[in-house]
């Protein structure tokens, strides 16, 4: 390019308002004017003028925004719609009650419990109220110990009894009149008769107290697992004191349930070993370590 083209050209870009490039380098408080991009201010500073490709820019952003949050709540609101829709399908037609089953009992028939229960056929099955019927049964039979009430997908209520088995008795005295409370495997009051029942463990203790009750099921425990038989009388008071009778004879006084594993173990030792099939009287075991029998007088 010559000197006159230069000349020119730079002519040019003055009266076009533009700086030339290396003075804008060399020098930082100018800048590049542009035509279009800035204006003269009444205090001689320069500032941008609004530019149109933003202003479309900014518009595009808030329409594609807008669009968006109608999408989610269209989407939302045809989830909501189509939810509902599973839910009225499965109240009013899917896990309905066709069938009502009773199993595990042998004093009661299918006819009994279930007319009991009262299931209404064509119901939804969830909202046969499971928890209820469990909590009422064991208290609308005598015999039965505990139930179980389960949905069973897609269409049957299954009702599962477990019968309660005489175990125990207790004397109740009146009087001259002796009574016997006959009593479950877990201690549910099944019946009252005048006669001394055979076959069954006696239980002197008053199960109303916690205490008295949860010390009782941990002495019959452990003559269950350490494997001892013979024994027909439990006897535990409020202080914990403990008594096993044996054969009907035998009275083992164990004190309370300290060492009472060994307590038992030395009792049943010297029951085996050293005392006749006809002995009667009390063996004291109250202390560990020490096991003496006490014959009555005959």
């Amino acid at each position: 390019m010559g000197k006159n083209e230069r000349r020119n050209s730079t002519q040019n870009m003055k009266k076009a308002g533009i700086t030339h490039p290396s003075k804008t380098v060399s020098d930082p408080n100018k800048f590049i004017q542009y035509p279009g991009n800035v204006q003269a201010t009444p205090g001689g500073k320069k500032t941008l003028k609004p530019n149109p490709a933003n202003d479309s820019h900014r518009k595009s952003r808030k329409t594609v925004r807008k669009q968006r949050n109608r999408h989610i709540l269209a989407t939302t609101v045809l989830v909501a719609i189509l939810l509902a829709i599973l839910v009225f399908i499965s109240l009013k037609v899917l896990f309905i009650v066709r069938h009502v089953e009773m199993q595990g009992s042998g004093r009661y028939t299918q006819e009994e419990i279930i007319n009991y229960c009262a299931v209404p056929l064509e119901e939804n099955i969830f909202k046969i109220d499971t928890a209820t019927l469990e909590q009422n049964l064991p208290l609308e039979f005598t015999y039965v110990e505990s139930a179980r009430v389960q949905r069973k997908l897609p269409d049957k209520i299954l009702i599962t009894i477990t019968d309660s088995i005489p175990t125990y008795y207790g004397i109740n005295y009146e009087g001259e009149l002796e009574t016997y409370t006959i009593y479950s495997q877990g201690f549910k009051q099944l019946t009252v008769q005048a006669a001394a029942p055979d076959g069954l463990m006696g239980i002197d203790a008053d199960l109303s107290d916690r205490s008295v009750k949860e010390t009782l099921e941990g002495v019959i425990s452990r003559l269950s697992q350490s494997g001892y038989t013979g024994v027909t009388m439990i006897k535990v008071d409020s202080a914990g004191d403990i008594s096993v009778v044996y054969d009907n004879r035998i009275q083992i006084n164990l004190g309370t349930v300290l060492d009472i594993d060994y307590k038992l173990k030395m009792s049943f030792y010297v029951i085996n070993n050293e005392l006749g099939r006809e002995d009667r009287g009390v063996i004291d075991s109250t202390q560990a370590g020490s096991c003496v029998f006490q014959p009555l007088n005959k």
